[in-house]
């Protein structure tokens, strides 16, 4: 019974061995596994900025002024409502380009009055150019028609009348002398007068043949050269006639549309000063800043939700552009959390993905947050932007452009 009783013994002491070599063995290999999961649930800390979810910058707009002297502005952090003023710009400047402007509109009218008079003086002056361009195209057509329908026939005819006219005063000639032989034949006159008549009547019968010969030459040349010249010369008046008559229509047209042009140009100049004018006076009203909401008054523009490095020049006395941001005013009422990732941080977090947020203010508060948006494009560089939604409370301390640690779990 004893031998028994130690043989059983000494097998439970064996197993009781085996068991705890098992459970050795075990608890060295859950151990690696332990500080991998430990290691993994180690949050990721990021430095980010609070950021009012709602803001406004400031800048005069003022277009019609450009560059402006700031006379006045609120200090910077100063609590402002909305509609209050927050910035005075000195005035003496934009009085002055007023006072510059009203004299240009002035000097335009002038001109604009001028042009429209010359105008209408053109007007009147081309309706009687154009009366005189019609009187002469008239002219030309009733010399044309007159050549056609009468000279150029009347032509021809005395031509061939004055060869007819020729012929019978040799014809005349020639009988005179004819009788005069035949009276002188019988004895009717003295020898010496019949000489002296015979001799004047055989010179009236050579002039005669002359003049024929003359005007027979000159018909010929009236009809085979001087009336074909003078169809041609006539078609070819008539034909710069009616060109002279298109052109100056054409000219009187042209030079109606571009002293039209010059008149409405001079009017839209006008028109145009006149509006510029008085968008400097409506802006002239607008010559301070109020605030477009209510919140805190920081000077300059915020880059991604934080103040510049370097302290801001704005200032009174500071001379501001049109577009440049003046001040920024925020809201602290709703703020978030913007972040600026690595590529690292991007590998395990999701939008949704609960996180702590630690104001830089008081370190010991612990509030929580949700991230919000996360950017797959960097900004610049390999920075990433991030922002985490407050979900909790934060400490009335907190303010916008204040930092805070996220500690995001991956």
């Amino acid at each position: 019974m004893n031998c028994l009783l130690n043989r059983m013994t000494r097998a439970a002491v064996a197993a009781f061995c085996v068991i705890l070599g098992a459970n050795s063995l075990l608890a060295l290999d859950d151990a690696p596994k332990d500080k991998e999961a430990e290691k993994a649930a180690e949050p990721v800390k990021v430095q980010g900025t609070f950021e009012a979810t709602r803001s406004w910058e400031l800048n005069h707009g003022l277009d019609q002024f450009g560059e402006l002297e700031i006379k006045k502005i609120l200090p910077h952090g100063t609590d402002v409502k909305e509609g209050q003023t927050v910035v005075w710009f000195d005035t003496e400047s934009i009085d002055k380009k007023l006072s510059a402007a009203e004299i240009d509109i002035r000097l335009a009218r002038i001109t604009a009055a001028d042009e429209q008079f010359a105008f209408d003086q053109f007007v009147a002056a081309q309706k009687l150019d154009r009366e005189d361009a019609e009187r002469a195209r008239q002219s030309a057509k009733q010399a044309y028609d007159n050549y056609l329908q009468v000279d150029r026939d009347r032509k021809i005819k005395s031509a061939e009348f004055d060869i007819k006219s020729s012929k019978a005063s040799l014809e005349n000639a020639a009988e005179e002398l004819k009788q005069l032989q035949q009276m002188y034949d019988a004895d009717d006159l003295t020898e010496e007068s019949e000489e002296i008549v015979l001799k004047r009547a055989k010179r009236s019968v050579e002039s005669a043949q002359f003049r024929l010969e003359s005007t027979e030459i000159r018909s010929k040349r009236t009809m085979e050269q001087s009336i074909p010249a003078e169809d041609a010369q006539t078609e070819a008046t008539w034909e710069r006639a009616q060109m002279a008559y298109e052109k100056t229509l054409r000219n009187l047209d042209s030079a109606k549309k571009k002293r039209d042009i010059e008149r409405r140009k001079a009017a839209e100049a006008l028109a145009e000063r006149e509006a510029d004018f008085e968008e400097l006076r409506q802006q002239r009203k607008a010559i301070v800043i109020k605030a477009p909401g209510g919140g805190i008054l920081l000077y300059g523009e915020l880059n991604r939700g934080a103040l510049n490095a370097k302290p801001s020049p704005i200032k009174a006395g500071a001379k501001v552009s049109t577009d440049q941001v003046i001040a920024t005013v925020v809201q602290p009422k709703k703020m978030r959390v913007r972040l600026t990732l690595s590529e690292s941080d991007l590998a395990g977090i999701k939008t949704g993905d609960s996180c702590v947020i630690k104001p830089a203010i008081d370190p010991k508060a612990e509030v929580k947050g949700v991230v919000d948006s996360i950017a797959t494009v960097p900004f610049m560089g390999a920075k990433f932007d991030a922002t985490v939604k407050v979900v909790g409370q934060l400490p009335d301390a907190v303010k916008p452009t204040m930092t805070a640690t996220v500690e995001l779990t991956k």
